[in-house]
C-alpha cells in the first residue's frame, strides 16, 4: 500500500512541478471568467495569444481542466437544492445500478463519493418539492434493499462557489449588505433557459455559435447574456478543475451549529469567503449544518482549518464530522430538469 502511495504522490507532485507561475494564473483566470478572450487572457497574466491557447489545451489534454460550465443562481427562479447523505450496504453490481441510476436523473446536480459514515453525498435541485418527493418514492421502492440510512438538508443559502480555492486566489472579504438572501423572483423565457443550457455546456462558446444553437441572432446572445448577469442569474463562468491531478485532496466537513442568528450567520460567511482553500460551501436550514468542502494537500492543513474554526466559532458550534471525497460520479450544476 505504502508504494501505491508512493507512486501516486511522486505522479501528483511531478504534475505541479510542470505547472509554471504563468499556468496557475491562466488557470486562475479561466475560473474567473471563461468567457474572456485567449487575447485578453494574455494581456493578464503577460504573455502571447499564442501562448494562452497553447496552456489551455495542454491543461485539457492533462485533464487539469475538463470543461468550462456557468455557475447560475438558480435560487431567484423559484428552484430549490435538497442534498441528500446516503449510507448502504450493496454489492459493486447494485451500487453501479444506483449511481446510474442517479446519474440519469435531470434534477441531480451532484453525486460525490464519500469514505466514512456516509457513502455518497447527492444533491437534487427542482422548482415543484413533490417532485423530489416523487423521486425519494422512487429510490426507496428501487432501492430500500441496499441504501440502510439517508439524511435530507433542504438548503438555505450558499455561502461560496470557487474551482480553484488554492494557489492564487487572493482573500475576500464580505460585507452585510453581500451576505443578503435574494428574494426578488425572477422569471425567464424559453430562450433564455436554452442559453443557459448552452453556456452551462460550455461557457467559452462564441456568440454566434450559441446564436445558432438556439435560434436567435449573436447581438440577441449578448444582451440576453448581460441581462442574466445583471440579474445576478449568472454569477460566473468558470473552467472545471480536477484537484486532485494538481496533488489535492478534497474533505466534505459537515458542520451543526446552534444560535444562527443573522449576525452569526453573517459572519460564518464573511469567515468561510476569506479562507482560501474552500471549494464549495452552503447551509441547510434542517438543523442547521454546514457543508463545506476543503481542498488540502497535507492532513495536517485540515487540522489546522478545523482548530481554527472551532476557535472562532466555538460557542455555536454543536457538532462537526469530516469525509475524503472519493469519486465524483456526477457534477452538473444546471441539468435540464431544474426549471421544468
Amino acid at each position: 500500500m505504502g508504494k501505491v502511495y508512493n507512486l501516486v504522490y511522486l505522479k501528483y507532485t511531478i504534475m505541479t512541478k510542470e505547472m509554471d507561475k504563468k499556468d496557475w494564473k491562466l488557470l486562475y483566470q479561466l475560473c474567473q471568467n471563461a468567457r474572456l478572450s485567449h487575447n485578453a487572457i494574455a494581456k493578464l497574466i503577460g504573455t502571447s495569444k499564442n501562448s494562452v491557447t497553447y496552456r489551455v489545451n495542454r491543461l485539457l489534454e492533462r485533464k487539469i481542466i475538463s470543461g468550462f460550465f456557468t455557475i447560475v443562481d438558480v435560487k431567484p427562479l423559484g428552484a430549490v437544492f435538497y442534498t441528500m447523505l446516503i449510507r448502504m450496504n450493496a454489492t459493486v453490481e447494485k451500487e453501479k445500478e444506483l449511481i446510474d441510476y442517479l446519474k440519469a436523473n435531470n434534477n441531480i446536480t451532484i453525486i460525490d463519493g464519500l469514505v466514512g459514515k456516509w457513502n455518497y453525498l447527492v444533491e437534487f435541485a427542482c422548482k415543484d418539492p413533490y417532485k423530489f418527493f416523487g423521486f425519494l418514492t422512487d429510490l426507496q421502492n428501487r432501492f430500500s434493499d441496499i441504501i440502510d440510512a439517508y439524511e435530507v438538508h433542504p438548503n438555505l443559502e450558499v455561502y461560496k462557489i470557487e474551482q480553484l480555492p488554492v494557489e492564487l486566489v487572493e482573500e475576500k472579504s464580505i460585507s452585510a449588505a453581500q451576505t443578503q438572501i435574494k428574494t426578488e423572483r425572477i422569471e425567464l423565457d424559453q430562450t433564455e433557459i436554452k442559453l443557459l443550457s448552452e453556456l452551462n455546456k460550455d461557457s467559452t462558446a462564441s456568440l454566434i455559435k450559441l446564436g445558432e444553437r438556439i435560434g436567435i441572432t449573436y447581438k440577441t446572445v449578448s444582451a440576453k447574456i448581460k441581462k442574466l448577469q445583471n440579474d445576478g442569474v449568472i454569477t460566473k463562468f468558470s473552467a472545471s478543475v480536477n484537484l486532485e491531478t494538481l496533488g489535492y485532496e478534497v474533505y466534505l466537513i459537515l458542520v451543526d451549529f446552534k444560535n444562527m442568528s443573522t449576525q452569526n450567520s453573517q459572519n460564518l460567511k464573511a469567515y468561510i469567503n476569506r479562507q482560501k482553500n474552500i471549494r464549495a460551501a452552503f447551509i441547510s436550514y434542517a438543523r442547521p449544518t454546514l457543508f463545506l468542502y476543503l481542498a488540502v494537500k497535507r492532513a495536517t492543513e485540515l487540522q489546522k482549518f478545523l482548530l481554527d474554526l472551532n476557535n472562532k466559532f466555538a460557542p455555536i458550534i454543536v457538532d462537526q464530522e469530516y469525509f475524503l471525497t472519493s469519486t465524483q460520479p456526477k457534477y452538473d450544476l444546471f441539468p435540464d430538469g431544474i426549471l421544468a
